[in-house]
């Protein structure tokens, strides 16, 4: 269903972002990789607990009671039926106890990360520990001299290497120094790991009471117990887990482009796309800048250049200097796009709490710039960037399941005509028609459509969005007390229509389908669990 185009002033469209703003994406504590952690954590303190009497003996609160229950443990995390297999399982309990102890004390991998080997030094332990070989016949030690960065990750694997070359059930291990004692090794390094990070007494204890505390709540409720070593996870994970978030909003719109038909590496990149490169001047010196977007659409057709080029920026906090730069980059970016593809249309997708409150001059900024075609949020995707769709003329998958539904009986002349009013070209509609029916998407009979079950019910519920975004309007302050109304993004603030009249006018336009109560209500519903729609 064509979709009206919006004329709006950057104030509107400000207070339309301000509407349907999505302040953040993701609850650290929602994340796998906190999930994890602290699923690892309460292991590893579960297994140790065993051999170190529960806790409740502070006597055992010691670096050499540590190391020698590590050493002991370790034999559970193994089998001796496959070398590598065994160094895997052993390094994954390594890193999880490494993870316990910067949670007790606060202190990170990162920074530490330079400290081992000036650790070593003043305690005159060598630098050399020793590191098998690549070979996966014959695995062969030999001492090697540790890097001047030592993450904790390198360290549990080196550590988990020796046992498991010092254990019995390995024949093929070869040493290149008779000396070699891999489990002394093992110890020796151990030790002194544990020190480097529990650097004093106090922060022995510190470990103590978090385990003994984690293993006496969880004789009341796991829940509980879980919940004690939760708040520190959280410190200790939000680095990494505010990385990986950042291609959130991303995937978020890649979904939404499945969802409406199309196909990625087709239709749409899944990672980020290259124009070219351009030389640039600075600090004097001429260099080489790639020029890249989140999103080119459409992506690889034959029959069509890109048009919509596409940059996310989610912001949840503050992050002004990162933020600046984008904006200082944007005009030198568009001006080499545009000198590649004189017709590209350039669209932000911007959202987060961040650009409501501390970078709002840069979001006006970026709306006020003369070549910002329009933006979109991910609560807007589907209106907005489905009407970009519209506006280059691009068909997609979704409207050419709304042309059928608004026939009849699915007669191809019928949609063919609705499809050719709407501006799209014979070539186009006949491109998407032989896709659609190579995918069974669609099937046809007598020169009639069918639509596939599997894609009707997602088609009808964007076909009431459609009709509320065609018929909807500004709905006034006092309108809103005398009924209830539907809202929806792309239109500017306020915008949309009464529920009532959405339902008819439904029933009225969907000729193809009939929509029962039930339906209409279960679609509605999605709309509003999908945060496309709001219902005031």
């Amino acid at each position: 269903m064509k979709l009206p185009q919006e004329n709006l002033t950057v104030k509107e469209q400000l207070e339309e972002f301000d509407q349907w703003l999505t302040p953040k994406l993701e609850r650290i504590k929602d994340t796998d990789k906190f999930n994890s952690e602290v699923e690892l954590l309460s292991e590893c303190i579960k297994t140790l607990s065993k051999d170190l009497n529960q806790f409740i003996d502070m006597d055992l609160c010691s670096i050499d009671s540590l190391v020698e229950v590590i050493c002991k443990v370790s034999s559970s995390y193994t089998n001796g039926s496959n070398f590598f297999e065994d160094e895997a399982s052993l390094t994954n309990f390594y890193i999880s106890f490494f993870n316990l102890l910067f949670l007790a004390t606060g202190a990170t991998d990162n920074n530490l990360k330079n400290h081992f080997l000036i650790k070593l030094k003043e305690d005159d332990i060598s630098s050399k520990i020793p590191k098998r070989g690549t070979g996966k016949k014959n695995i062969k030690f030999s001492l090697r001299a540790l890097p001047s960065t030592t993450t904790s990750d390198y360290i549990a694997k080196l550590l988990a290497s020796c046992y498991v070359g010092s254990m019995s059930e390995y024949d093929n291990i070869v040493s290149t120094e008779p000396t070699f004692s891999l489990n002394e090794y093992l110890k020796i390094y151990l030790a002194e790991y544990i020190s480097l990070i529990l650097e004093d007494e106090e922060e022995l204890l510190q470990l103590w009471v978090i385990c003994k505390s984690f293993i006496h709540l969880s004789k009341e409720s796991k829940d509980m117990a879980r919940l004690l070593i939760n708040s520190c996870t959280i410190f200790k994970v939000r680095g990494s887990v505010s990385a990986s978030g950042g291609h959130i909003p991303e995937n978020l719109l890649r979904e939404k482009l499945v969802e409406i038909g199309l196909i990625a590496d087709r239709d749409f990149n899944t990672s980020d796309a290259i124009v070219g490169e351009e030389i640039i001047e600075e600090s004097g010196k001429r260099k080489k800048k790639t020029r890249a977007y989140d999103f080119i659409l459409p992506y690889k057709i034959e029959t069509w250049e890109p048009k919509l080029f596409i940059q996310s920026q989610f912001y949840a906090g503050d992050s002004g200097s990162l933020s600046h730069k984008v904006v200082d980059q944007t005009s030198a970016s568009r001006d080499f796009t545009k000198s590649k593809y004189p017709s590209a249309r350039f669209i932000e997708y911007l959202d987060g709490a961040g650009y409501f409150a501390s970078l709002r001059g840069d979001l006006e900024h970026m709306l006020t710039m003369e070549d910002t075609h329009s933006f979109i949020q991910v609560k807007s995707i589907l209106i907005r960037l489905r009407r970009e769709f519209q506006s280059i003329l691009f068909l997609t998958p979704v409207e050419f399941e709304h042309a059928i539904i608004e026939t009849t009986s699915g007669n191809r002349r019928e949609v063919l005509n609705i499809l050719l009013s709407q501006g799209y070209s014979q070539d186009e509609i006949s491109r998407v028609e032989n896709d659609l029916i190579e995918r069974n998407f669609i099937s046809i009979d007598s020169q009639s459509y069918k639509i596939s079950p599997l894609r009707i019910e997602y088609a009808r519920k964007l076909f009431l969005l459609d009709i509320a975004g065609v018929e909807g309007y500004v709905i006034t302050a006092h309108e809103r007390k005398s009924g209830k109304f539907i809202l929806l993004p792309g239109f500017g603030a306020g915008y949309g229509l009464l529920g009532s009249t959405l339902a008819t006018l439904a029933c009225e336009k969907a000729k193809f389908i009939t929509i029962t109560p039930t339906q209409y209500e279960e679609d509605l519903e999605w709309l509003i669990e999908e945060k496309v729609i709001s219902r005031k």
